[in-house]
């Protein structure tokens, strides 16, 4: 999401010619340098504003799994314990497994869990 990284340095360095070409390889969370480069060809990266002529595009190759994936993976788990941690929406999806019927919880910085 060019947060940091070797990006901090080859983004700059062939962010000038629109003959290069930048790859997002991955989904790019809203209000981070590499969304604002893919929506409007310009982001301030390592502190720095900079306009991008090299072309930018966006692929989806992200490792994590989408909504359906994670329900298939928990259907073996049903009566297991399931803390929700990595995400940006952790305690909602909490809920809704909770709906679902699963004991699940979204800790959160500090908190203390029995395991």
């Amino acid at each position: 999401m060019l947060h940091g990284g070797p990006a901090m340095t080859y983004v700059p360095a062939v962010r000038s010619h629109p003959t290069n070409k930048i790859v997002l390889t991955g989904y790019q969370v809203e209000g981070t340098p590499g969304r604002e480069l893919y929506e409007t060809g310009s982001a301030v990266i390592d502190g720095r504003s900079m306009r991008v002529s090299a072309q930018v595009e966006q692929y989806d190759f992200s490792a994590h799994a989408d909504r359906a994936g994670l329900l298939e993976f928990l259907e073996e788990y049903a009566d297991a314990r399931v803390l929700v941690d990595h995400g940006d929406r952790c305690e909602a999806f909490a809920a809704e497994l909770r709906e679902d019927g699963f004991d699940a919880t979204a800790p959160t910085l500090g908190d203390r869990i029995a395991l």
